[in-house]
């Protein structure tokens, strides 16, 4: 009878561990299609409230001017729609229809874009990215 016990609370856990996680991906994808739309819009101060901080603050320095600005010149896909979402524990990944990918990070604050623009290249090296913290 113990086992039978223990086997069940195992199986409540597991079940119980895979709750939320579609919510979650959808949160983490509605920051992505965000800062797509605002890039497709031409709104740098919206893309760059989708960053995380240290994302905007390398943005700025890598292009000595604001992220508002930087972020427009960056050659970033604009309004790409996600495609495939997958968490795990505090990063998501979402795939956009065009091929490329941004990688989230989850704070205190929610889903951040911590890289953007990335494409796959390989074995070594998987992703490039053209924005990344």
């Amino acid at each position: 009878m113990r086992r039978k016990l223990i086997v069940l609370a195992c199986f409540a856990a597991l079940v119980l561990s895979a709750c939320g996680t579609g919510a979650r991906e959808d949160d983490a994808a509605a920051v992505s299609k965000r800062f797509h739309a605002a890039l497709e819009a031409g709104d740098g101060r919206a893309a760059c409230a989708e960053l995380s901080e240290e994302t905007a603050s390398k943005l700025e320095q890598q292009d000595r001017m604001p992220c508002e600005k930087a972020i427009l010149a960056a050659r970033i896909p604009k309004g790409g729609a996600p495609a495939v979402e997958r968490v795990e524990i505090t990063t998501a990944y979402v795939a956009l229809g065009d091929g490329s990918a941004d990688f989230l990070d989850q704070g205190p604050d929610g889903w951040r874009i911590s890289a953007a623009g990335c494409r796959p290249t390989g074995a070594d090296t998987p992703y490039a990215c053209e924005l990344e913290g």
